[in-house]
């Protein structure tokens, strides 16, 4: 990718106030002409001819890079469970560390211990806006819980095989309204909470090609969230329970980005030599560095400049597809070197007073 910086600047010129003030001091208008009609800087003595704005193109960028993994774990309000095979392949985990082994009947007084659970869902509240796939597709949900380290995507992913295979869903994407209930095994549910263990989901889409979006908050009622009946006695009201997660040595906003987040099969490619990367699952960003040179800091006042960037052909894209490109403008200072650090510290363009519709 090609980058240029232009400028748009007003000619600034410092020897009009200076004459002035050899003129004031020497009580002569010598240097001036006989035309009193004004200049900018010195309107009765030093009179000037009106400058118009011009417009300068530099290759001003000293440093350009691509960072992947936008946006980081646990800090996207939704996941994507995403099933097309020439883009973007992605599943969802879910993580219950905490199971009710007790609950109370009809919200009673009386308590009793979960034996026995009927009608077990995963619920996931969904993103209703854009489009959704027409034809019919199979959402999955697997038993992902392991002893081995599963931070690790590589092992996670291992764990997506058929006798891991818990429930299943067969549903049309335009068909659906804001949430989608998934069944899945009462015999692993009721043995997790018999041995006071814990539930680790995976979901992913087979059979088509589709994709949704989920709501991904797990503090509030948007979450997504197991829901089951503590009893075979259809009477009693069925219980919830919301992701939560215990990681061994770790922070608390660790913890919370574990408790629902995604992994993926089929993911952007990196970029290539000499190419800025923005967008794409998960997504880039790309950070770029300017250098103005003095010849137009030191006699120009810029008014206006504009990044121009050459694109290249995607093939990822749909014809139909809007795009848009958002300026975010680092608000640190050059104590700072980690680029990433830099990114995540950055404000929106507009609230730095950067019209990103130029770029």
């Amino acid at each position: 990718m090609t980058e240029r910086v232009r400028f748009t600047s007003w000619p600034r010129f410092r020897g009009p106030l200076l004459l002035c003030g050899l003129v004031l001091a020497a009580l002569t208008a010598a240097a001036c002409t006989e035309s009193l009609d004004g200049g900018a800087a010195c309107p009765s003595l030093c009179p000037s001819t009106a400058e118009s704005f011009r417009d300068t193109i530099v290759d001003a960028v000293v440093l350009d890079s691509s960072l992947a993994g936008y946006p980081a774990l646990g800090l996207s309000p939704l996941i994507l469970i995403a099933n097309r095979p020439d883009t973007v392949v992605t599943s969802a985990i879910i993580r219950f560390d905490v199971l009710p082994t007790v609950f109370s009947a009809n919200r009673g007084a009386t308590v009793d211990s979960i034996t026995a659970v009927d009608s077990v869902f995963l619920r996931f509240p969904l993103d209703s806006t854009g489009r959704r796939g027409i034809r019919p597709v199979t959402l999955e949900v697997y038993d992902v819980d392991t002893t081995a380290s599963d931070s690790v995507t590589s092992v996670v992913r291992s764990l997506f095989r058929p006798d891991r295979r818990i429930g299943s869903l067969v549903f049309t994407p335009s068909a659906i309204g804001d949430s989608i209930r998934i069944p899945f095994s009462k015999t692993v549910m009721a043995a997790k909470i018999a041995a006071k263990g814990r539930l680790r989901l995976g979901v992913r889409i087979r059979g088509g090609s589709g994709q949704l979006r989920a709501v991904a908050f797990v503090v509030g009622s948007g979450a997504p969230s197991v829901v089951f009946d503590p009893s075979t006695d259809t009477t009693y009201a069925p219980q919830q329970i919301s992701p939560s997660t215990i990681l061994p040595n770790s922070t608390a906003d660790v913890e919370l980005a574990y408790a629902v987040y995604m992994i993926s099969d089929i993911a952007s490619p990196p970029p290539g030599e000499n190419t800025l990367v923005v967008g794409g699952f998960p997504a880039y960003r790309s950070y770029l560095r300017f250098n103005v040179p003095s010849r137009i800091t030191d006699s120009s006042t810029i008014v206006r400049a504009e990044v121009l960037l050459t694109q290249q052909a995607s093939t990822f894209g749909n014809a139909a597809d809007s795009v848009g490109l958002f300026a975010l403008i680092p608000t640190t200072t050059s104590l700072v070197t980690d680029l990433r650090r830099i990114l995540d510290l950055a404000a929106a363009g507009s609230f730095a007073g950067v019209d990103s519709t130029l770029l």
